[in-house]
């Protein structure tokens, strides 16, 4: 009765001849023991098969340990009752009594954390199991993505955001990324730290409208609110960032654009899309993009290695202000300056950049070119 009011002990865990079998059998080798038999090994071997159960059952360490050493109270009570009034008889026992009860308890405190060990790894197998189908497979699956999500603690419901560390700062991945999203599941694949963050269903619902006032412009609004809000909190760590994933299932392929663009990463700068998608496409389209920039660059690469440096600089700072006034103020030279350069760029690659289609062409050979350069 004692026990059951332990943490861990409830009826619906552990059922009634559990308990009493358990106590019945430990007290009999305690008994047997204390009367003189040899059965250190045989109560060992109990002891630890009991922490190793518990542990499969739920019951927390502290409540098995109390409820362990209810045993010499146990004993010492029992013994008591049959000698009323002459307890010193007992005396010379009690440290016998003692040293059985607590041989039992450190054994069973070293089967219940070797069998926490063997749990802790099943659950990283199973972890890594789930996370390879998940991350690797994209397999739509219900049940799989039911299983996941509780072994892996992330909501069954999306939208979710994937952070990949780069491989310098790995060691440091969790806690940085706890430390500024602390909702984050922080995870890891064959030596690869990564995070899953899921929009909070407050975020999505923020009330912020379109202009129809539909309901899709509310969720629009929070989703964007939402990554925004995880872009911003990562901003300064060495990751990858991806883009929102619906569902479970479309997970895998932000895992992997979340990979690649780790790469991207520097110390104290995050990758995103937005910036990287130029290197993305380059590296992924390979041979396409390389010919692209061999075709568009061939006249622009007989020019002065310095020449080709100002226009590049140019063109680039033009595109990511889109005001040739604002250009020149960053390049600290004229506004015609800038769009001498600009023009002189579009004649020798036929390419121009005031033209938006034109500018996401240059974006990819100049991304090509530096690729080329840097391998």
């Amino acid at each position: 009765m004692q026990v059951r009011t332990l943490t861990g002990y409830v009826e619906s865990v552990i059922a009634e001849r559990d308990v009493h079998s358990t106590a019945f059998t430990t007290l009999g080798l305690m008994f047997r023991q204390l009367g003189g038999e040899r059965l250190e090994d045989e109560l060992r071997a109990h002891s630890r098969a009991i922490g190793r159960k518990r542990v499969r059952q739920g019951v927390p360490l502290e409540s098995l340990l109390r409820a362990v050493r209810m045993d010499f109270r146990f004993i010492w009570q029992a013994l008591n009752d049959r000698l009323p009034g002459e307890a010193d008889r007992l005396s010379d026992d009690v440290v016998a009594i003692w040293e059985v009860v607590e041989a039992h308890t450190t054994s069973v405190q070293s089967g219940y954390m070797l069998e926490l060990g063997q749990v802790k790894a099943e659950l990283e197998q199973e972890q890594a199991f789930l996370l390879r189908r998940l991350l690797r497979g994209g397999v739509d699956d219900s049940q799989l993505h039911v299983q996941a999500a509780e072994a892996l603690e992330i909501p069954l419901v999306g939208p979710y955001w994937v952070a990949v560390a780069h491989q310098d700062a790995a060691a440091s991945f969790a806690s940085d990324v706890r430390a500024v999203l602390p909702a984050a599941v922080c995870l890891r694949l064959d030596g690869v730290e990564f995070a899953v963050v899921a929009g909070s269903s407050g975020a999505r619902s923020s009330g912020v409208g379109s202009a129809g006032g539909g309901s899709s412009g509310v969720e629009s609004a929070g989703l964007w609110s939402a990554g925004l809000s995880v872009q911003l909190g990562l901003a300064g760590l060495q990751v990858g960032v991806s883009q929102s994933a619906a569902t479970l299932s479309s997970l895998s392929e932000m895992w992997q654009l979340a990979s690649e663009l780790a790469e991207f990463a520097v110390p104290g700068r995050a990758a995103l899309l937005a910036q990287h998608w130029p290197s993305l496409v380059v590296r992924r389209l390979g041979p396409v993009v390389s010919s692209l920039a061999a075709d568009s660059l061939r006249d622009f690469a007989v020019l002065p290695s310095s020449e080709r440096a100002l226009l590049v600089e140019a063109v680039e700072v033009y595109m990511a202000t889109g005001s040739a006034s604002k250009a020149a103020g960053a390049l600290f030279c004229h506004r015609n300056t800038v769009m001498n350069r600009l023009a002189k760029f579009a004649s020798v690659t036929g390419l121009d950049p005031t033209v938006p289609d034109d500018a996401a062409t240059i974006k990819l050979v100049l991304a090509a070119e530096r690729s080329a350069r840097q391998s």
